[in-house]
């Protein structure tokens, strides 16, 4: 979802910090460390998270053409997760356990025989299922030293900072009413009066 099609609902961040002079170059060799990698169904691992192409999520070849767009950095987060259905894994389980059973003479799993088996049953099902994925794009507009990001869920923004954050080496806040008088300058005296605000309804309620 994101910059170039679908939705065109995005959250808004503020970077803080200075770029370093060579920053393009940086950049990319940074996003390069962090491109998405395929997970592999002998891992333990259940999802995965990276940097791909903006324009085609299966593009980890990321070159400084395809993350600079004359002032704009673009790029895409991907997400692969192992999303095995409950039913199949129900099952899946259900023969495996039986299988074991009659070949060590037992009638019933101990808990670690069950957690073991589970495991087992599971890697194997992962190699029979393609991972679930995820793609969002974001656009860091460096000279206004804005990034949108377009998705609007907590956990993905909460993602995509801590990746951001490692790759870039700059911090990410969120939009608010605090940054943006802090960007319009306001007296320190103000700014720290700001948090001690509290809301106010400007519209009658009394014939609602």
């Amino acid at each position: 979802m994101g910059a170039f099609r679908g939705s065109i609902s995005f959250t808004k961040f503020h970077v803080r910090g200075e770029l370093p002079a060579d920053f393009r170059d940086r950049f990319v060799e940074s996003i390069r460390l962090r491109a998405f990698r395929d997970l592999d169904p002998s891992e333990e691992v259940d999802s995965r998270t990276g940097w791909c192409s903006v324009e085609h999520p299966f593009d980890l070849d990321l070159s400084y053409e395809k993350v600079f767009f004359n002032d704009y950095l673009n790029l895409g987060l991907r997400t692969d997760t192992w999303r095995i259905p409950g039913s199949l894994f129900k099952a899946s389980f259900r023969e495996a356990e039986r299988a074991y059973c009659a070949e060590h003479g037992c009638e019933k799993l101990s808990r670690t025989q069950k957690k073991n088996l589970e495991a087992l049953v599971m890697a194997k099902l992962r190699h029979k299922v393609v991972p679930a994925m995820n793609v969002v794009d974001l656009s860091w507009g460096i000279g206004e030293g804005v990034v949108r990001f377009f998705a609007n869920s907590p956990k993905q923004h909460e993602t995509m900072i801590e990746l951001f954050e490692k790759s870039f080496e700059l911090e990410l806040v969120p939009d608010g009413a605090y940054v943006a008088a802090e960007k319009r300058g306001l007296a320190e005296r103000l700014m720290e009066k700001l948090p001690l605000l509290e809301p106010f309804t400007l519209a009658s309620t009394a014939n609602v």
